[in-house]
């Protein structure tokens, strides 16, 4: 009797793939999809986000398979880039829990008594902020852009938004010497818009 033919090892495989197998790096995926959701539920939880990541995992896999090297076992790459993946997750489902629950913190409602100061004061002022700040806020008050817009500007999330603007109001009534955030939109003139574009423009370079 022949031998058995001993199967493909993964390295083999990681191979023939770097040469241009399709149907070798098909034949890794389907050896490595559970195994790499076995290796990733512990830490991330949730199935469907499991199985995201796994599919991200074999996407990243495929377009530097030419940077395969088979000094190194192809389970070891295979791993480490879950595994990175897997803690760029875990960084921004926490981010967002943070902001989301700072976001709630704030008020829906926030009765701030007008408080008028010259237009160029105030802003001259708010130059002080930090500058995600400032331009949130004159995005909002000068532009009268609505939150949503101002988080597609500024390539934020409409809570991340909100907590700038409430950041900003306490930060700068602390400037003025105030115990209540200014209402920033009773003391500036709305100014035309686009000389307000310009200098926004001017601002973030």
């Amino acid at each position: 009797m022949d031998p058995k033919p001993q199967p493909v090892s993964d390295e083999e495989l990681a191979l023939q793939a770097r040469a241009g197998s399709r149907r070798s790096f098909e034949e890794l995926m389907a050896r490595y999809g559970r195994r790499l959701s076995a290796f990733l539920r512990p830490r991330i939880g949730s199935g469907p986000d499991v199985e995201d990541i796994v599919q991200e995992t074999f996407l990243k896999l495929y377009r530097n398979i030419e940077r395969y090297d088979p000094r190194w076992k192809f389970s070891t790459w295979a791993y480490t880039v879950a595994g990175r993946l897997a803690i760029c997750h875990y960084r921004n489902q926490s981010k967002a829990r943070k902001i989301e629950a700072a976001a709630k913190a704030i008020p829906e409602a926030n009765p701030e008594p007008p408080v008028r100061l010259a237009g160029s004061n105030l802003w001259e002022t708010a130059r002080a902020l930090p500058a995600t700040q400032y331009q949130a806020l004159w995005l909002h008050y000068t532009e009268e852009l609505p939150v949503k817009e101002i988080a597609r500007v500024m390539g934020k999330t409409s809570l991340a938004v909100r907590l700038l603007l409430h950041r900003g109001r306490l930060n700068l009534a602390s400037l003025a010497g105030r115990n209540e955030a200014p209402a920033v939109e009773e003391a500036v003139a709305p100014a035309p818009r686009r000389a307000a574009i310009a200098r926004v423009k001017e601002e973030w370079r």
